[in-house]
């Protein structure tokens, strides 16, 4: 099936009239510092104020273009555009994002607009997604087109913690019979890794060197800086034998010493490219080693196994396999309490050719070796849609017109949304971070960017996709 001209002409035509608009609407939502905070739920808020927020401003978008919106008790919220049949066709992208994180350039929360770019926390994910979807699914109300199934764009809150939100909103509505989520790379991701995490946590130590340690605000995040304070006058440490332009040795006051590293964080499931804060400081205290108390000493062993490398191998959990590439695992929360305990949380994305279960088993195994608790904080298996669904080859059919670029289907290590529904995959809109220009950072990182011309691209695709959906018997 090849592309209506006609249809694209009109396409073309409507991302034309609408794009000024969809900056502004970006630059609305990304204002709201939407980080879920638990600690802020109140009824009709159940993450918080600012996530709150950023979902009243996404479904004020929606009732602007015409949706008919509606909302589930604060944990998500849509827009509807009805059609002939009840049957739904949707989309799904969030609103939350992960916390701003240190080495901003500009603030995270107000759009910078430059040379083609818009950098901001949420810009790439979800927010600007989130925007394309709705103005997607408008091209339906200034056409003065009735679709053939019900459209709904649903607004999530809760994607980068718990997906508590969908969990939710799947207790007392039913499946559509098709979603995407812009929450990923395009072609189609139709296969995600299974989602594992853990904590491994430090015996309490009375008096041990170790003060204060910080990492990634959450555990999907590559840390981009790491802080250590150590009871240790400075003038007794050595200077670092490696990574020499990545840590600084200050002096807080006299036997008080603050190591700060600075590595180029990222999201958890692609390491490549990123270097781990933690794994510096951890490589640090490694030299250090006989300034530690013993307990402190067995921690930075095992910690030093944990961030040998980003795949699992020196941990002993590595599988990889051709459907969903290799495992990954970051160790990227590390926290220090009161009672002298050191917490890391890990994250790790696995392929089928393993399980959550031989994942406890050999993390616990490695944890008992060094004398460290350990235990899980969640896992969600790996999933998959068939490659040769009608509606994922329509996706890809339509990516491949407009781009004129070969197009396959595949894996990732991301979770999205896509996994909690019953037929759903995810579909662009996130470039290639390796292809950002250097004052670009990738998603959960500082700097975070989008392509202008990348997200044109995505609303003519994803209009043209909805387009084509309508068309298929689902």
């Amino acid at each position: 099936m090849g592309m209506n001209k006609e249809l694209e002409a009109r396409v073309d035509a409507y991302v034309d009239e609408v794009w000024e608009d969809v900056v502004r609407d970006i630059a609305q939502i990304v204002s709201h510092p939407s980080v879920v905070d638990a600690e802020d739920a109140a009824p009709g808020a159940p993450f918080g104020a600012n996530v709150r927020a950023a979902l009243d401003c996404g479904l004020g978008i929606a009732e602007r273009l015409g949706y008919a919106t509606g909302e589930d008790d604060g944990y998500l919220g849509w827009g509807d555009i009805p059609g002939e049949r009840s049957t739904q066709v949707a989309t799904i992208a969030h609103v939350d994002v992960v916390p701003a994180g240190s080495g901003w350039v500009t603030d995270p929360f107000r759009v910078e607009r430059r040379d083609g770019w818009l950098l901001g926390r949420g810009v790439a994910d979800d927010k600007g997604p989130a925007v394309l979807s709705l103005y997607a699914g408008a091209f339906f109300l200034h056409e003065g087109i009735t679709p053939r199934y019900t459209f709904r764009a649903l607004l999530g809150c809760d994607e980068e913690v718990g997906m508590s939100d969908v969990h939710h909103y799947l207790e007392t509505h039913d499946d559509p019979a098709f979603l995407f989520t812009p929450d990923a790379s395009f072609p189609v991701c139709n296969a995600e890794k299974g989602c594992f995490g853990g904590r491994f946590a430090s015996a309490p130590v009375a008096d041990g060197t170790i003060r204060f340690w910080s990492g990634a605000e959450v555990s999907n995040a590559i840390p981009g800086e790491s802080v250590v304070e150590l009871a240790v006058d400075a003038s007794e440490l050595p200077a670092p034998a490696a990574h020499v332009d990545r840590l600084r040795i200050e002096a807080i006051r006299p036997g008080v010493a603050r190591i700060v590293a600075r590595g180029v964080g990222g999201h958890a499931s692609m390491p490549e490219g990123t270097i781990n804060a933690v794994a510096l400081i951890v490589d640090y205290l490694a030299e250090i080693h006989d300034l530690l108390a013993p307990a402190e000493q067995a921690y930075v062993e095992l910690l030093d196994v944990l961030t040998e490398d980003a795949y699992g191998e020196a941990a002993g959990v590595a599988s990889a396999n051709e459907a969903f590439g290799p495992l990954t695992l970051n160790a990227g929360k590390i926290v220090m309490h009161e009672d002298g305990r050191i917490v890391l949380s890990v994250d790790i994305r696995y392929p089928d050719s393993t399980s959550g279960r031989e994942l406890e088993a050999r993390l616990s195994a490695l944890a008992s070796k060094y004398d460290v608790a350990f235990e899980v904080s969640s896992t969600k298996s790996p999933f998959s849609v068939s490659a040769e669904h009608p509606a994922v080859q329509a996706l890809l059919d339509v990516y491949r017109e407009v781009t004129g670029e070969p197009a396959e289907p595949f894996s990732m290590g991301g979770g999205t949304y896509a996994r909690n529904f019953a037929c759903a995959v995810s579909f662009g809109p996130e470039g290639d971070a390796s292809e950002l220009p250097d004052w670009v950072g990738p998603m959960h990182g500082a700097n975070e960017g989008a392509s202008e011309a990348a997200l044109r691209q995505a609303l003519k695709i994803y209009i043209l996709a909805l387009v084509r959906l309508q068309e298929l018997d689902l």
